[in-house]
Formats: C-alpha cells, sequence, structure tokens
C-alpha cells in the first residue's frame, strides 16, 4: 500500500467514525446511565478477557496498554469491531436484541527507533435501546407510549510511546472526549381525535483529558504495567425539545468521571505458554445531572485473568495458531435497585491468523456471559459476543528520487 493510500484511507475512515457520533450497542442497564463501559484493546486482549495490560508483543496500533507501542518497527492501521447478541429476562418477559458497536481505528507511524505516535477513534460508553408499551387510562382508547434512547461517549486519543532501555516502554496521550446521549418519548392514542405527543432530550459532552502508561520488565519472562487516566471533566449542553415548541428548554452543567487506574502482569510459565492477570477501578462518579442515581453509584472495577498459548514457527497447523482463553468481572458504576450493584460475568475464548499477502493479522474472539441477576436486578442480560480485529502494515520510508 502506497504512503499517500494509506493516509487517505486511515483519514477518511477516522472521520467517518466521529462524524456518525452514537454507537448501537451495549446493555439494556446501560440505557439508564452513560452506557456500558467499553475497555480499551483488540479482539487479542478481550480473548484473554482483557487482562492484557502487561502485554508487550503486538502487531496492532489498539492496545490494552499504549506503551507497548513503542514496539511497532512499521506503519500499522487496525479496527477492532464488536458484536452483541443477548437475552433480556425480566420474570416472565423475555426479549433478543442484536447490537454492533462503531468499530475502534487507531493508526501508528514509528518516528523513530522505539519512538512511535499514534491517533485513534474508541468508544467508551455506548447504550442503544428502543421499546414500546401499552397503558390503560380511564376514559381514553388505548394509549402507546415509545421509548427510544442512542448514546455514545468517545475518545480521540493523541498517544506518544517511548522505548528508553530495552526493560522499560512508557507513554503519554491526550485525548478529546467528545458524545452525546439522546432519549426520546413519543406518546399516542388510538383515536384521530388525539395527536402525537413527543419530547426528547440531547445531552452534548465535550472535555479533554491526559494519560499515562507503562510497562517494565521484571525478568526474562515476567512483565508487569500500568496506567493512570486523569478524571473527564465534561462540559454537558442540555436541549430539550417538545411537541409544544414553547415549553423547549436549554441548559449547561457539569458532570466529572473520577481519575482510574490500572496494574496487571503477563508470566511466561514457558515460551510459549503464558499467564496474564489485570485490575482496573475507577471511584464512583456524583450522579450529576441523573437525579434518579442519587445514592445509587458506586465504585467500579475490572478483574481479569488469561491463558495464552503463543504460536509455534514450526509443527502442524494447530501448533502455528495461538491459543487464548479468559475470564473477567465487571462492577457497574451503577446500582439498580439502590444498593444492588450490576455486575457482569463473562469467559472469553479466541485465536489469531496471519493475513495472506501480509504484513498483518485477523484476531477472532467469543465471549459468553450474563449482565446482572434477576435475583439482585430484577432483570439479566444472557450475551454472547463476538470480535474481529485486523491489522494492516507497511515500511514506512523516503522515496528516492531517480535524476535522469
Amino acid at each position: 500500500m502506497q504512503r499517500k493510500t494509506f493516509i487517505i484511507f486511515f483519514t477518511v475512515v477516522t472521520v467517518s467514525l466521529v462524524v456518525s457520533g452514537t454507537a448501537c450497542s451495549q446493555s439494556v442497564f446501560g440505557m439508564n446511565f452513560i452506557g456500558e463501559h467499553r475497555f480499551g484493546g483488540n479482539a487479542r486482549t478481550a480473548a484473554l478477557g482483557y487482562s492484557g495490560i502487561a502485554l508487550t508483543d503486538t502487531s496492532s496500533a489498539i492496545t490494552m496498554n499504549p506503551a507497548s507501542l513503542s514496539d511497532l518497527s512499521r506503519v500499522t492501521f487496525s479496527l477492532f469491531e464488536l458484536l452483541s447478541f443477548s437475552r433480556i429476562e425480566r420474570t416472565d418477559i423475555q426479549s433478543n436484541r442484536t447490537r454492533f458497536q462503531i468499530p475502534s481505528a487507531a493508526v501508528a507511524v514509528p518516528l523513530h527507533d522505539g519512538l512511535v505516535f499514534s491517533l485513534g477513534y474508541r468508544t467508551r460508553f455506548a447504550g442503544k435501546d428502543d421499546f414500546s408499551i401499552q397503558s390503560e387510562i380511564e376514559d381514553l382508547p388505548a394509549v402507546n407510549e415509545n421509548y427510544k434512547l442512542n448514546s455514545s461517549l468517545f475518545s480521540v486519543p493523541f498517544i506518544l510511546a517511548w522505548k528508553p532501555v530495552d526493560w522499560l516502554r512508557v507513554s503519554g496521550e491526550f485525548q478529546l472526549e467528545r458524545g452525546s446521549i439522546k432519549d426520546q418519548v413519543s406518546v399516542s392514542i388510538e383515536d384521530p381525535l388525539y395527536s402525537t405527543a413527543t419530547s426528547s432530550r440531547t445531552r452534548s459532552f465535550s472535555s479533554g483529558s491526559w494519560a499515562v502508561s507503562m510497562l517494565m520488565r521484571v525478568h526474562p519472562r515476567l512483565w508487569v504495567g500500568g496506567s493512570y487516566d486523569e478524571s473527564i471533566d465534561y462540559t454537558v449542553s442540555e436541549i430539550t425539545e417538545y411537541s409544544l415548541e414553547s415549553l423547549n428548554e436549554s441548559s449547561t452543567w457539569d458532570f466529572s468521571l473520577p481519575a482510574a487506574f490500572s496494574a496487571g502482569f503477563a508470566a511466561g510459565v514457558t515460551d510459549r505458554w503464558w499467564l496474564t492477570g489485570s485490575y482496573w477501578e475507577r471511584q464512583a462518579p456524583e450522579p450529576d445531572g441523573f437525579p434518579q442515581f442519587e445514592g445509587a453509584l458506586g465504585d467500579e472495577n475490572l478483574f481479569a485473568v488469561g491463558v495464552e498459548r503463543r504460536s509455534a514457527a514450526e509443527g502442524g497447523a494447530i501448533s502455528r495458531i495461538p491459543l487464548r482463553i479468559g475470564f473477567y468481572r465487571n462492577r457497574w458504576h451503577m446500582e439498580f435497585p439502590q444498593g444492588e450493584p450490576v455486575v457482569s460475568s463473562f469467559f472469553t475464548v479466541g485465536s489469531g491468523f496471519s493475513v495472506p499477502g501480509g504484513p498483518g493479522d485477523l484476531d477472532l474472539t467469543l465471549e459468553f456471559g450474563k449482565i446482572g441477576s434477576v435475583e439482585n436486578n430484577k432483570i439479566d442480560e444472557k450475551v454472547f459476543r463476538l470480535g474481529i480485529s485486523i491489522n494492516f502494515s507497511e515500511v514506512w520510508s523516503r522515496r528516492k528520487i531517480v535524476r535522469h
């Protein structure tokens, strides 16, 4: 791929993602707050249960730990898409859902040996739902109420990763934080004498934040890693519109997500078999703009473990492909009902393959799990997810000018 074509392709993809703004995805629980939290990384780290904070050997521009980008020696473009299929149960009511999220995208450009710049797009939180209920009001025909929600908070990170010595990698990043939450209600009465009444509320979020991360080798087969994300102080512009325009109103307020940190390890039991583990945490935010969660927001955390059998250079077809399994448990910020935290638990499995005609590779992951429980949260969601990530790379070199 020529350099000019590479740049144009990445620019078009990134701009289209940012302009599209909202993602169609995630759990039914996310519709009441800012959405379901989507953790960073690609299909490889997802297959390890999002436990890859200390992984070093990467061929992707999308990683859980940006410090690992300093190992890239080629210009690399990566995409990661996640599809979700779920079954929602609430007492005797069941519903099947299919969702997807806008793919994460990133390009990494080596500036010098061990110094890499990266630019990308990733979804932080997302939620979508559309459902109707029928109400009975005395002396009125049937009343139909339709509710729609579409939300996405996303980040555009600018990353600089550096490897000052062979045993250490560090990175710093500035992140543009953007997104919106739009919910709409329509009420219609099955009688031509009545008009449909609608109301919609759009909350637009904007901010900037920074983050740092590191990877350190403490033994030939033991790496430790960690990251720190500054708090995100959003400015929120809210516009509420009604069928009766005289009732329209607008306001501006602030919403903050506290700082977050993560730490983990990657240990090689042998040259091919590796064990990974990580922990991530953010303290509870204040429910500014979400009065329904007053006293019902707690600390969020993620505990994750994984096992990877890396590919062999020789042997049969099975030996030449990696095998990955993992498990993660995520305690959400929200409590529903108050005092009952929403918890998701997932088992993961995946593998990867080289792209024919390379250089490049494709990784796949499957996630099986459940969010919430009928016993504690009055509703649960059994989820199957398919993740696909693909990486392309090329040598970044100056064209030679041939003089005649």
